[in-house]
């Protein structure tokens, strides 16, 4: 499956090391840092494609970067997205994400999928919602081939229920 991470930071990096071990083509962007994009995607031997790229050449674009860079990166990619968008936002107590439902309006999709990747590892149990079935059939054969459980929540508004009970940890 061709896998776009947005974001940079150590998480984004496991997670793309996590799904390229399961055989996916993954690639990085960052649309605040194009150079952090490249070293991430250096790290596992991979490109690092301007975001607006990944949107209309990805099957999935994993949005893994700080709740902070959203907008951020929903202007880089531009009004048109092919790919299923699955919102991996990290959050927590002092910063809490609320804006599955957000992001799937703002990006005018019934194909977000809201995923709690909080140990990027295989046997790692991902819970994930969202409203379109084959959107999330989607996400569940991705980590599924990566050696990842993942457990379905029900629909996107769900998606305050996925929130981390403290700080992502990146493997």
């Amino acid at each position: 499956m061709n896998i776009g991470i947005v974001g940079s930071d150590p998480r984004a990096i496991a997670i793309g090391r996590l799904l390229a071990s399961g055989g996916h083509d993954v690639t990085f962007s960052d649309p605040r840092d194009q150079g952090a994009a490249e070293l991430a995607a250096a790290q596992i031997g991979t490109d690092a494609p301007h975001p607006y790229d990944q949107a209309i050449t990805r099957e999935l674009l994993i949005f893994a970067c700080h709740r902070d860079d959203v907008d951020s990166v929903i202007t880089a990619i531009g009004s048109h997205v092919d790919a299923v968008v699955v919102d991996a936002l990290d959050g927590g107590p002092d910063a809490p994400h609320r804006g599955a439902e957000l992001l799937a309006r703002k990006l005018d999709s019934h194909e977000v999928v809201r995923a709690l990747i909080v140990l990027p590892q295989e046997g790692a149990n991902i819970p994930i919602c969202g409203d379109d079935p084959a959107a999330k059939a989607m996400v569940e054969e991705a980590f599924k081939e990566c050696g990842c459980l993942t457990t379905d929540r029900g629909p996107l508004s769900n998606a305050p229920e996925l929130e981390p009970a403290g700080p992502l940890i990146a493997a």
